[in-house]
């Protein structure tokens, strides 16, 4: 059946902690949501969802060993200290610059990150983040680039944060390969199969009942197939 779904974002440009109540109806019938306890909230989205939807969980699908091993052997001195997070985020809040609509959206692969130091630094903890682009090509075959990275962390004083973020700089781009293989892996599982619509849901696209969740750290895929 169609599912009526309606999401309230905390921020604006539907960001952060988020709302979502989806309702179920018969095709061609009527659906409506009514809810005004959604507390302080700042942007919504409301969309109805063709039975023919298919959607991928994509934090379930990504926190695999493979693909976590892939990324902890990638890393260098940094030690991965958290499961993986696929949120999604809009082109004007990119770590760097990137031409288009402001709200396109974008997916944003995250983790933490801890490195030790000597005695005389503070270790350093963070966040690396890696930006992936989704897309159908002229065939509606399912497309995926990594965009871009980025990285950000507190610590390493008074003398180790030169050093650091040189190697930083060296290993978060360095793993762009791996990573987009992994991407590459996963979307051959669909093989040569056509889709009319790529978009992304807040949270595991649930298509009935309502609860809470965080688009800047849980997304899923959607597509509509031929």
């Amino acid at each position: 059946m169609p599912t009526l779904s309606n999401y309230w974002f905390k921020d604006t440009d539907f960001r952060g902690e988020t709302v979502f109540l989806s309702i179920q109806h018969p095709a061609g019938g009527w659906a409506w949501i009514n809810w005004s306890n959604i507390g302080e909230k700042r942007s919504t989205l409301t969309w109805e969802r063709e039975d023919r939807e298919v959607t991928y969980d994509l934090v379930s699908l990504l926190n695999n060993p493979i693909v976590l091993n892939l990324i902890d052997s990638s890393l260098g001195d940094a030690q991965r200290t958290s499961d993986l997070r696929i949120g999604w985020v809009p082109r004007k809040y990119l770590p760097y610059s990137s031409s288009g609509g402001a709200l396109d959206l974008f997916l944003r692969l995250s983790f933490n990150f801890h490195i030790s130091t000597p005695w005389y630094c503070t270790d350093a903890d963070g966040h690396i983040d890696y930006i992936i682009a989704c897309f159908l090509d002229s065939t509606g075959t399912v497309g995926a680039r990594v965009d871009g990275w980025a990285y950000d962390y507190d610590g390493g004083g008074p003398f180790c944060t030169g050093e650091i973020s040189g190697r930083l700089s060296s290993a978060v781009p360095g793993a762009i390969g791996t990573l987009q293989e992994q991407l590459d892996n996963f979307l051959g599982l669909l093989g040569r199969r056509q889709f009319d619509l790529l978009y992304y849901l807040p949270g595991s696209a649930e298509k009935s009942g309502s609860g809470t969740t965080n688009v800047n750290d849980r997304v899923s895929l959607a597509l509509l197939p031929r």
